[in-house]
C-alpha cells in the first residue's frame, strides 16, 4: 500500500472519532522499553531490544456507553547478537476495554520495514500489516501489593496484506508491577510462531513510562 494511504488512514481515524458523537476523555504519551531474551536452545541468538513510542487519545462514545482508545505509534526492534535493527513499524491501534477493564481488544494498521537476512524464509523488506490484540487482565488479590501488581495474558495475530496471509501468532503472559503512577515494570514470557518460519520463546523485562 502506498505511504500516502497510511497518512489518509490516520486522517480518517481522527476525523471519524471526533465527529459529533464523541468527546475526548483522556490524552497522553507512553514510551515502552523491552528486553527479550531467548530461552530455547535452538534459537539462542534471538535476543533483542524493543522500544515503542505511543501517543494516545481516548474518546468517550456516549451512544455506545463505551470509550475507545486511538494510539498512533512507532516501534523499533534491535537484534542484540548481530547488533543490527530487526524490524521497524509505524501505524495506529484502535481498541476498547470491557467487563470492568478485565478484557481489551485492539487492532492496528501498520507499515513495516524488516531485515530480510533475519529470517530463514524469504521475507519482504517492506510491507503493510493488520495486527489484532486480545488481552485478559483478571482482577486478583496480590496480598500486600494490592492493585499495584496485575496479571496480563495476551494473544496477538498479524496478517500481511502483501502476502495475503497471516504471518505471526503470539501468546504469552506477564505480571505488571506499577512502581509509580508514571512507571510500570512488566515481567513475562512470550511464544512467537512465525508462519512457515521459526518459533521462539522469550523472557521479557521492560519498563513503560507514561506522560
Amino acid at each position: 500500500m502506498p505511504r500516502v494511504g497510511v497518512v489518509l488512514f490516520f486522517v480518517f481515524v481522527f476525523c471519524a472519532a471526533g465527529v459529533g458523537f464523541a468527546e475526548v476523555k483522556d490524552t497522553g504519551f507512553e514510551n515502552q522499553h523491552v528486553l527479550r531474551i531467548s530461552v530455547r536452545s535452538d534459537d539462542d541468538d534471538y535476543n533483542f531490544y524493543l522500544t515503542r513510542a505511543t501517543a494516545f487519545l481516548e474518546y468517550n462514545l456516549a451512544p455506545l456507553e463505551r470509550s475507545i482508545r486511538i494510539s498512533p505509534f512507532v516501534e523499533y526492534q534491535h537484534e542484540l547478537d548481530s547488533n543490527t535493527w530487526w524490524r521497524k513499524e509505524t501505524g495506529a491501534e484502535i481498541g476498547t476495554s470491557f467487563l470492568n477493564e478485565q478484557f481489551y481488544y485492539g487492532a492496528s494498521f501498520q507499515h513495516v520495514w524488516q531485515q530480510e537476512e533475519n529470517y530463514t524464509v524469504e521475507a519482504l523488506d517492506e510491507t503493510t500489516e493488520w495486527e489484532s490484540r486480545f488481552v485478559i487482565m483478571p482482577r486478583l488479590n496480590w496480598w500486600v501489593f494490592g492493585e499495584k501488581v496485575k496479571l496480563r495474558v495476551f494473544n496477538e495475530y498479524t496478517y500481511d496484506f502483501s502476502r495475503g496471509q497471516g504471518t505471526i501468532s503470539e501468546v504469552g503472559g506477564a505480571v505488571d508491577w506499577q512502581l509509580r503512577e508514571d512507571l510500570k515494570v512488566p515481567i513475562g514470557w512470550r511464544h512467537t510462531d512465525r508462519v512457515h518460519d521459526f518459533d521462539s520463546d522469550t523472557l521479557e523485562l521492560g519498563a513503560l513510562l507514561s506522560f
